[in-house]
């Protein structure tokens, strides 16, 4: 069952170099309980998307037109033509949000524990102390030890993997039906890595929730997600299940991206990056945006006319698939 249905969303930010055209058109659902990634490379849209989603998109930036359907007790609201007092009340409570870097999504001045009771305070009313308590559960269902000190404990105190956990327990702490992480584990080793994804698998089975997840990685998303879509120049070139898509890439680009991680049945082999640089979203290329780094151009077509996204589990915005 779909849980939010995105149409036809698109972004643009008004600069003093000219208007950036960071998102255009992108359409995708979410379903109940499913793992959806979206990748692809830094300039892609991926981020401003999903912070559309809940209008988190601050001036120079303006979401242009589309429609963010939330399916909710039966019932269907566009969350881009909610008034914002009541959009306030879904964001961070039914819609949570982990960002990339946990150091500026946590408030130096205060303890841990007290910013996660802050957030359900702020959702459920009530004083902040009443769920302090609360808060160490959270901390200690994030795999945080000793969670009693930790939520005494000021940001500066933690490492790195803590404080993206502190994140994860205060994004889950009003028990949300769609948690969307951005990267979240860019900033931390790989072993903390594994941990937060298996944090996450644990959260989405305790919780019921979906999750919407944002990174570049695809060694990740073959490990973690349920569905795929792949963004680039701020479209959707491709959107397929997660085995469907590493087993029958469609796309130059999401083969592109696939050739450049690291084969586990040849760690040896050598990476094939992807030759030139993403487009000028002020100024992008006239037919399909990845024309000018795709090896299977075909002239005078892909230059000039933009391929739409057909297909039905499996899409791909290519003219190579016509």
């Amino acid at each position: 069952m779909k849980i939010l249905e995105v149409r036809n969303l698109t972004v643009y930010f008004y600069t003093y170099a000219g208007v950036v055209k960071a998102v255009e058109n992108v359409s995708f659902d979410l379903y109940r309980g499913e793992v959806l990634a979206i990748v692809g490379e830094t300039g892609s849209g991926k981020s401003v998307t999903t912070r559309a989603i809940t209008r988190l998109i601050q001036p120079p930036g303006k979401i242009i037109s589309g429609s963010v359907i939330y399916r909710r007790d039966g019932e269907e609201v566009d969350l881009l033509k909610l008034p914002e007092e009541e959009l306030r009340k879904i964001r961070g409570s039914e819609i949570a949000y982990v960002f990339q870097d946990p150091s500026s999504a946590l408030d130096p001045l205060y303890t841990v524990g007290y910013q996660i009771g802050e957030t359900m305070a702020a959702h459920r009313g009530g004083k902040i102390k009443q769920y302090l308590s609360e808060a160490v559960n959270l901390l200690r269902m994030v795999l945080i030890p000793d969670p009693e000190s930790r939520s005494r404990a000021f940001p500066h105190q933690l490492s790195g993997g803590m404080k993206q956990r502190s994140v994860i327990a205060m994004a889950i702490s009003n028990k949300p039906r769609i948690l969307i992480a951005d990267e979240p584990t860019t900033a931390v080793d790989v072993t903390v890595q594994a941990q937060i994804l298996h944090l996450f698998k644990q959260l989405k089975e305790q919780l019921g929730m979906s999750i919407i997840f944002i990174t570049h990685n695809m060694g990740l998303v073959a490990e973690f997600a349920d569905r795929v879509v792949v963004m680039y120049g701020g479209k959707i070139v491709e959107e397929a299940p997660v085995e469907e898509l590493f087993q029958n890439p469609k796309h130059p680009y999401t083969q592109g991206l696939l050739n450049a991680v690291i084969n586990p049945l040849n760690p040896q082999e050598r990476l094939k990056p992807i030759p030139g640089t993403i487009p000028n979203l002020i100024n992008p290329p006239a037919g399909c945006r990845f024309h000018p780094r795709c090896p299977y151009i075909i002239r005078g077509k892909c230059e000039k006319e933009e391929p739409p996204l057909l297909g039905d589990r499996h899409k791909v915005a290519c003219w190579l698939y016509p």
